[in-house]
């Protein structure tokens, strides 16, 4: 009986062999990488479980369904195939797929704006007349040069931030970057505190404010505000990018004379809160407004 019971599982075990042969010679891109490497039958029919797994893999990959989609056994990995010396090796290596992701996020050197939004993309956005006037800057930006600033107002939850977080995506799929998106409130608090506790960080992250080539303020204007704000963070970031003609989208509740007025915090402050004002002006243009509705 013991004897039996041996004979049926050799018997299945060769069944599935035949059948990982039978999908490796159905399988012409496996058959020709292995006569590439110079594979004989034999070593081919004692490393059958391995080269399943590299057939496997092309036979998935070849109707990828994109990294999110990914239902492999081993997500967002591929089986790769060696031969040296005789001796038949695989190895799991990152896909295309997941590379390309890794490549596209890494364009973000801050980003604080959803991760589902990652996945959105210049069709996501309506076309009102805002929209229109954005797209039309950005895609004059992109496609001769023009680094003039994009300044969004309108009330809160109109679709300003959706919107400039869109365009800074199109621009790290272009890879156009690297690009640093910026809840106001939250980074100029950081640097504050930095100034305080650790000042060589605070000077590293305000130069790669700087001098990033996409920069987006986000909810300008709702930030905390003294004159060390105004005077150490925020004039500095926006005169030097001024001068360097970096891209810069400033998305606020607040026209550019509300920000001047914000800004005035003491009364020699009124000088350059008004320099600040004229900053954004001269190099943002005129104010596209996304209305007064809040529509997300």
């Amino acid at each position: 009986m013991e004897k039996l019971k041996v004979n049926m599982v050799v018997d299945e075990d060769q069944q599935i062999l035949e059948q990982m042969k039978t999908a490796y010679e159905n399988c012409p891109a496996a058959i020709k990488f292995l006569n590439e490497l110079g594979v004989p039958e034999e070593v081919i029919n004692h490393n059958l479980p391995k080269i399943f797994d590299f057939v496997s893999d092309i036979n998935y990959c070849k109707k990828c369904p994109g990294a999110k989609a990914c239902q492999k056994d081993r997500p967002l990995l591929i089986t790769k195939i060696s031969y040296h010396n005789g001796y038949l090796d695989r190895e799991l290596s990152p896909c295309r797929e997941f590379l390309k992701k890794m490549l596209f996020e890494k364009q973000f050197l801050v980003r604080d704006f959803p991760e589902k939004w990652l996945d959105d993309d210049l069709h996501s956005l309506d076309k009102s007349d805002g929209r229109r006037q954005l797209l039309a800057k950005y895609t004059n930006f992109t496609k001769n040069g023009d680094n003039g600033w994009i300044y969004l107002t309108g009330v809160s939850n109109s679709g300003r931030t959706f919107a400039a977080a869109i365009v800074t995506v199109d621009a790290a799929k272009k890879k156009m970057g690297p690009i640093c998106f910026l809840n106001c409130s939250q980074r100029t608090r950081e640097l504050s505190d930095l100034s305080y506790h650790d000042k060589d960080k605070f000077q590293r992250e305000l130069d790669r404010y700087c001098n990033v080539p996409i920069l987006v303020l986000d909810d300008f204007g709702n930030e905390f505000k003294n004159d060390f704000v105004r005077d150490a963070i925020i004039f500095p970031i926006l005169s030097m990018r001024a001068n360097k003609r970096l891209m810069t989208i400033i998305t606020s509740d607040f026209t550019i004379k509300d920000i001047i007025t914000l800004y005035s915090t003491s009364k020699p402050g009124q000088i350059r809160a008004k320099q600040i004002g004229k900053i954004i002006s001269d190099t943002a243009g005129k104010e596209i407004n996304f209305g007064e509705l809040s529509i997300y």
